[in-house]
């Protein structure tokens, strides 16, 4: 009985586990010292929830995977075309995000 008992314990204690396990957020923030001030100020106003461009890439700071999950997008239309940011980009700018996109597009 109490051998039975005690599987039965170990079972709902592993049961709650995985179910606390799962229901964890796995965001990650996005706070690069250099790049997050580049993200915030040219491309937030359109592309954070709400924004006019919204729909077709959505930026939030506090979730990393909204840059990684569009980065071939964001790198073809920031660095290749230069059609983002609408107003232009400076040669700094551009150099920095270049090397912040050689270096991986870490998240800090």
């Amino acid at each position: 009985m109490k051998k039975t008992f005690f599987i039965l314990i170990a079972i709902f204690g592993m049961v709650l586990f995985i179910t606390n396990s799962c229901n964890k957020t796995t965001d990650v923030p996005f706070e690069h010292a250099t790049m997050k001030p580049f993200f915030d100020s040219q491309c937030a106003s359109c592309h954070a929830s709400g924004g006019s461009a919204s729909s077709s890439w959505k930026y939030n700071s506090n979730d990393y995977s909204t840059i990684k999950n569009h980065i071939s997008s964001i790198y073809q239309n920031v660095y290749v075309r230069k059609t983002m940011p609408p107003s232009g980009i400076s040669s700094t700018d551009l150099n920095a995000f270049k090397a912040w996109y050689d270096a991986g597009y870490p998240a800090k």
